[in-house]
């Protein structure tokens, strides 16, 4: 076409090239339904997280971990090389996709109703714990945490999220 200049096809070729180098290292900032920050840093769909504010429910709970047992995607205190208990876990809160980390290799997570989630699984005992003590503080020895808990254990299958607590 006369007046139409189109790039030779090695041009697209060293663009895609080139944008397969680029760093692939993102950082996101998260926070949970306690108020507390934190820091994913994810390479290549794998994330390692670090704390940015609020000390941890116990001393020696110092290590951060995600939870996604479930729905709702949380984050927890942990014990250096164990499993976090559910109840030292809270559900990441999110405006968008770009607020919560990526799963399954993607390149951002998901966003729905303010909680970070992972869309693929139903809800859970695991995602009523989380709801049910989302908003009741760190810790788990408080009469509402205690209330929460159990009124979470008991969620039915398929689980159904008790009225008090916090909805999907």
């Amino acid at each position: 076409m006369p007046g139409v200049h189109c790039p030779p096809a090695w041009a697209f070729v060293a663009l895609a090239l080139s944008l397969g180098a680029c760093e692939t290292t993102r950082t996101i900032e998260l926070s949970d339904t306690e108020g507390r920050r934190f820091q994913a840093i994810c390479e290549r769909g794998e994330c390692r997280f670090e704390r940015r504010s609020a000390p941890p429910v116990a001393p020696h709970k110092a290590e951060v971990a995600l939870s996604s047992s479930g729905r709702m995607v949380g984050i927890c205190d942990r014990a250096p090389a164990s499993s976090p208990p559910i109840d030292d876990c809270r559900v990441l809160v999110c405006r968008s996709d770009q607020d919560c980390p990526p799963q399954h290799g993607l390149e951002t997570g998901h966003c729905l109703n303010g909680f970070c989630i992972n869309p693929e699984q139903p809800l859970n005992q695991s995602d009523a714990v989380l709801l049910c003590l989302a908003g009741t503080g760190l810790g788990r020895k408080a009469p509402k945490q205690v209330e929460r808990f159990a009124m979470a254990l008991n969620c039915g299958d398929p689980c159904r999220i008790p009225s008090p607590c916090r909805q999907p």
